[in-house]
């Protein structure tokens, strides 16, 4: 059965246009739920994260980024100003993109949003399970 608008699904599991002017992004959530985003393939990193806090209708943005693994296999920041698909094509060693903290606060207090504290925890929740070595004071811990 064809995909709509002309998509095609190659090997690499990204989704590509006739018109080459689109970019369907996968991006994985602290929740572990994957979500899809079609962009232009001149949209930066900024535009992607954008479109994932809507989509979770977080304000409070500052304090996550979205990542990937590098063809090391290593955690990389996405540069958010410069387009993703470049980022992605070059360096990047799957197209799936992961949402997460990239700013840890000190206190839970600064976080004004309830939806930005739950991401907040399913981050930490991660970082804990994952034998992540974690330098943190114990009040970030504490987010109830």
């Amino acid at each position: 059965m064809p995909l709509p608008f002309g998509l095609k699904l190659k090997r690499t599991r990204r989704y590509t246009v006739s018109s080459k002017s689109c970019l369907v992004t996968r991006i994985q959530l602290l929740n572990g739920e994957f979500v899809e985003f079609t962009l232009s393939v001149e949209s930066t990193g900024q535009e992607c994260l954008e479109a994932v806090a809507q989509r979770l209708e977080l304000r409070e943005i500052t304090y996550f980024s979205l990542w990937y693994f590098n063809k090391q296999n290593q955690q990389r920041w996405i540069d958010l100003e410069k387009p993703l698909k470049k980022q992605l094509d070059k360096y990047g060693l799957e197209p799936t993109v992961y949402f997460g903290v990239v700013f840890y606060v000190p206190s839970v207090v600064q976080l004004q949003q309830e939806i930005t504290r739950y991401q907040y925890y399913l981050q930490l929740k991660k970082d804990c399970s994952g034998g992540e070595d974690l330098m943190l004071p114990r009040t970030s811990y504490s987010l109830s």
